[in-house]
């Protein structure tokens, strides 16, 4: 089994953490964690379904009006539209270990293993009014389209994070840190659409047109002129708050960006 650069970094990473903890612990601590995440992009809004339209737009276009083509040759477009609604979800799991250079310190350095399923899940109305060139009488083509876009991800990260007032019962932290997934996401993830509607007009019989294709981005960066990573990058930026169950099992819950916006809640056990 191929072995990815990402996947070699982090375990001689956890190595070093590892078999230096004697020396360290002497100075700070390690905390192990646990969590779990739910991720969307919907708080994106109007923006959203506005990057929808702009990078499916020409793609659904031309594949809708060549299938209308190949059934009428003399119809051609005259006027494209769409509409699209937006919808995102995923969920994330996660197993970190930081270390507190300073037992009573506030700043602290982190790797962490996560396990990532994101799904973006576009719909698009679209119309189209056509012309027949042959007898010069007009058509439309009124139909929808659903996408999904579904990434797969193992990652590794590093992470910095800073604990505010780390002595209080409860008190807030600043976590920034980024990392890659291992190659294997292109072949996981996946980008799909599909699209049915009927195209219509006086000097034509009514016909269904639809479609669909998958491809995986593995494909779709062999297929592309222009460089693709061999990875996916992730960038991490959240606010939490830690809650001290004892001396040495704390309660963790973030929110922030991860490729998205992710809350996320925990368990750290301090050794």
């Amino acid at each position: 089994m191929k072995t990815s650069a990402a996947r070699i970094l982090f375990f001689c990473g956890l190595s070093l953490f590892l078999v230096t903890a004697p020396a360290l612990q002497a100075q700070g601590h390690f905390e192990f964690s646990g969590h779990y995440g739910y991720w969307t992009l919907n708080i994106l809004g109007h923006l959203a379904n506005k990057l929808t339209n702009s990078a499916t737009k020409d793609e659904l276009r031309n594949r809708i009006l060549s299938d209308i083509q190949n059934i009428y040759p003399t119809l051609s477009e005259q006027a494209y539209s769409q509409s699209s609604t937006f919808d995102s979800h995923g969920e994330d799991f996660g197993f970190g270990v930081r270390y507190y250079p300073s037992r009573n310190g506030s700043f602290s350095v982190g790797v962490s293993l996560e396990k990532s399923n994101f799904r973006v899940l576009p719909t698009v109305t679209s119309q189209m009014a056509l012309l027949d060139t042959s007898t010069m009488t007009t058509a439309t083509y009124a139909g929808t389209a659903t996408g999904t876009a579904l990434i797969k991800a193992m990652s590794f990260l590093l992470t910095f994070r800073w604990d505010i007032v780390p002595s209080a019962f409860i008190h807030p932290y600043i976590t920034f840190g980024g990392g890659i997934s291992t190659a294997k996401a292109l072949d996981d993830s996946t980008l799909s659409y599909s699209y049915s509607g009927q195209v219509s007009g006086s000097s034509i019989t009514t016909q269904t047109i639809s479609g669909s294709q998958t491809k995986t981005l593995r494909e779709l960066k062999d297929e592309s002129s222009s460089k693709f990573p061999n990875f996916l990058p992730f960038l991490e930026l959240n606010l939490g708050l830690k809650v001290k169950i004892t001396r040495s099992i704390h309660f963790l819950i973030d929110a922030g960006i991860f490729d998205g916006f992710m809350v996320t809640g925990g368990l750290a056990v301090r050794v």
